[in-house]
């Protein structure tokens, strides 16, 4: 009786090295998702608790005067209205972190690797389509003590959104496109 044994290829030094900076490279972002989520929450904070009221006035380009009695309730409803669609960022950023966690670990095309990439995607998404309103209640906040007829809603998309929610859509045609190539890899295993 002749066994058959199917030695395995060696792994081509070039390859190997490209694995290797992948893995690394996918950490070091991994852990700047981190950072940056903290970062954004923080600064979000630290400007409505620090911010004069004259500079927020002329960020959302209204008289000084309507946030003449702007106090610590009105900065903490500010922070918790601007803060929503950057909840939906920070957990996207930690969505990712995990992906390029699993892509550190060599694991490039697991459910858990495509699962967090698409909760990624769909937290871009709830973000940007959230801005918008977010941008409204913080007009009508902000316009709260302007004299009878002045008060402002205001609605807007600007381009930095649209950009975001193309992103959004690209990340989900990848998701897509990944959980194929997974589904077929596995079906290619299969058979050998």
């Amino acid at each position: 009786m002749i066994e058959t044994i199917i030695a395995a290829p060696a792994l081509d030094p070039a390859r190997q090295a490209r694995l290797k900076r992948i893995r690394l490279f996918s950490l070091v972002l991994a852990r700047c998702f981190v950072i940056l989520a903290t970062v954004l929450t923080i600064g979000l904070l630290f400007y409505w608790l620090t911010v004069s009221a004259g500079s927020i006035a002329a960020d959302a380009q209204i008289p000084q005067e309507w946030l003449s009695e702007f106090g610590l309730g009105r900065r903490l409803a500010g922070f918790a209205i601007s803060f929503v669609p950057l909840a939906c960022l920070v957990i996207a950023l930690l969505a990712a972190r995990r992906c390029f966690g699993a892509f550190a670990a060599g694991d490039f095309f697991g459910q858990g690797a495509i699962g967090n990439l698409r909760y990624f995607g769909l937290g871009l998404l709830a973000s940007a389509l959230l801005k918008p309103l977010s941008a409204a209640a913080l007009s009508v906040l902000l316009s709260w003590d302007a004299p009878a007829g002045q008060h402002r809603l205001t609605l807007g998309l600007d381009s930095d959104t649209m950009l975001t929610l193309l992103a959004a859509g690209i990340v989900a045609v990848i998701t897509w496109v990944m959980a194929e190539a997974a589904a077929l890899a596995d079906e290619n295993a299969q058979f050998i």
